[in-house]
């Protein structure tokens, strides 16, 4: 088993770990994790240059879902955010990015050669993500437990400047370092900040993460 965690509760998945391609989740994924990865949700994302999807996270105590990301079209960055409050990385991010068919090894130099492309990415009740098209018309696939509720999924505003986010500024521009160039989907432009969700207690707590980690594994 190759996978890692990158954060508490948000693991990786190289491409060397899914040799089984007729499995939605890598069986070993769930040994990782410590709880059964039984899926019962999938829904598919369709990603344009340009626009930015997010940040959504699952609350805690509940629901308490969590999600299994992966790339069925194109390639996309994936930005990962600890919102919960107490955690030790709370407002620090992990920055992936998922690929539906990676290409040759990279020439790059170590010094100028990006991450490679993961293949999937369990993201954990309590952290926040978001993501946007590398390629245009990318499709992100979502994959989560039975019952799973999108509707009582929250936002973070994605442009938070406090998070300081790395979205690739120049995404869908002809001039590059437009910031302009990016946009929000209606659902996702009057999302809170953070500290807006924290003054107001939405957000999940390191707390509620470790009694959800000692019951469920």
């Amino acid at each position: 088993m190759t996978a890692r965690e990158a954060l508490p509760g948000l693991w990786e998945l190289p491409l060397e770990a899914t040799s089984d391609t007729t499995a939605l989740i890598p069986a070993d994924l769930a040994a990782a994790v410590g709880h059964p990865l039984d899926v019962g949700h999938i829904h598919h994302v369709q990603g344009m240059l340009g626009v930015v999807h997010g940040l959504r996270f699952s609350p805690l105590p509940r629901p308490a879902d969590w999600a299994y990301l992966t790339c069925s079209r194109g390639e996309v960055l994936v930005l990962v955010v600890d919102v919960r409050v107490g955690s030790p990385s709370f407002g620090r991010h992990q920055e992936v990015r998922l690929s539906a068919a990676p290409g040759e090894p990279s020439t790059a130099t170590p010094d100028t050669a990006e991450p490679p492309p993961l293949a999937g990415l369990y993201v954990g009740p309590g952290l926040a993500h978001g993501f946007t098209a590398l390629d245009d018309d990318s499709v992100l696939t979502h994959l989560g437990p039975r019952g799973r509720r999108p509707e009582k999924d929250r936002l973070v505003h994605a442009f938070d400047p406090t998070l300081e986010l790395p979205w690739p500024i120049d995404t869908g521009s002809t001039v590059a370092g437009d910031r302009s160039a990016l946009s929000l989907p209606p659902e996702s432009a009057d999302a809170p900040l953070l500290a807006t969700l924290r003054k107001s207690s939405r957000l999940p707590t390191w707390a509620d993460w470790r009694a959800h980690v000692a019951e469920h594994g």
